[in-house]
């Protein structure tokens, strides 16, 4: 019984032990670097969409959107570009749920209301559909200045807040346009506030 059950298991616990105990070493040396490089990322995101911005401020969301329960389940993030000193726009980090689950993207208002930028981060769409929304959807969207809300379309229209979806991905389509959009409503609420 030792040779054939305990021995091998006592064998394959050490082994256990031992990598387990390398994996939690790893990650304790490289977890700093990991969210430094994390917070890199999202800055370079924040700077792509509201480039004339040099420093980002955050801004308390749940106090800013209270009572809008419905935005504050899509915006995730919000920050405050300067430039000399003055605000030039907001940068929203948003999630909405796609096809292939929650896609992660940053969105861009300056202060008259145009979308400056949008950049679709993490995401987990259909290769070849889905993540065709980045620059096919985002280039739709830039530099647009809504009067209304935004809608998916599936044919091509004059009208500027008629966004053509993507064939084949409908359904990142409409969470990217729904993600933009929640960020619009929540810029109209900081705009309205002078902030």
């Amino acid at each position: 019984m030792w040779r054939s059950i305990i021995k091998p298991a006592l064998i394959l616990f050490l082994i256990c032990a031992v990598i387990a105990g390398a994996l939690a070493q790893v990650n304790d040396l490289t977890k700093d670097t990991i969210a430094k490089r994390t917070e890199e990322a999202k800055t370079k995101a924040r700077q792509e969409v509201l480039s004339i911005a040099k420093e980002f401020n955050e801004i308390d969301i749940n106090s800013k959107l209270a009572g809008e329960e419905a935005l504050l389940k899509i915006v995730k993030g919000a920050y405050a570009g300067q430039s000399e000193g003055n605000t030039v726009g907001y940068v929203f980090s948003v999630v909405k749920k796609g096809y292939g689950g929650d896609i992660n993207i940053t969105v861009g208002i300056d202060m008259e209301g145009k979308i400056s930028g949008v950049n679709i981060g993490k995401n987990n769409e259909t290769p070849g559909l889905g993540t065709k929304a980045n620059p096919e959807i985002t280039d739709q969207l830039k530099d647009l200045k809504p009067v209304d809300r935004l809608k998916v379309v599936k044919v091509e229209s004059d009208k500027a807040e008629d966004i053509q979806s993507i064939s084949g991905a409908t359904i990142t389509s409409r969470a990217v346009t729904d993600a933009v959009q929640a960020a619009i409503d929540a810029a109209s609420i900081l705009l309205k506030e002078g902030k």
